[in-house]
């Protein structure tokens, strides 16, 4: 445990009143959003059990071209680069507009979103391990 990075939190005034039990609670809730890496396999796998890989796949409207060669060219999709994340919305966009994958909606889309979505904590943020209350004992008395 850095204490001295878990010393300088805790006495940030957000913490200030609080007993040890609730500073614990408030570094180890995984509340902060951030955005994971989504495997091109992960996509594939779903669009399957959905029944809209194979439709995509064989698809000749440009989105179904444009996702198909995006899903074999890239391992994984870095969803946290806004780049990344607007052409990878594009992509998808147009398949929820094709009416040759009509059975692709926005549902579809904003499930495939979420594969990207993930939840931190305040500790694991700041690089610590989960925080316990012998660890908020000796960051209080830490020089």
């Amino acid at each position: 445990m850095d204490y001295s990075i878990l010393k300088a939190e805790i006495d940030l005034p957000g913490y200030a009143g609080l007993a040890d039990q609730q500073i614990k609670d408030a570094l180890n809730e995984k509340t902060i959003s951030v955005k994971q890496p989504v495997a091109s396999l992960d996509i594939q796998k779903y669009l399957m059990l959905s029944g809209l890989w194979i439709t995509i796949k064989t698809g000749t409207s440009a989105s179904s071209i444009a996702a198909t060669e995006a899903l074999n060219l890239f391992d994984s999709f870095e969803l946290s680069d806004a780049v990344v994340l607007d052409k990878f919305t594009e992509i998808i966009d147009g398949l929820v507009l094709d009416l040759t994958t009509p059975d692709f909606i926005i549902d579809h889309k904003n499930d495939i979103l979420a594969m990207a979505d993930s939840f931190i904590s305040r500790a694991d943020e700041l690089g610590l391990p989960d925080v316990d209350l012998t660890d908020i004992k000796n960051a209080k008395e830490y020089v």
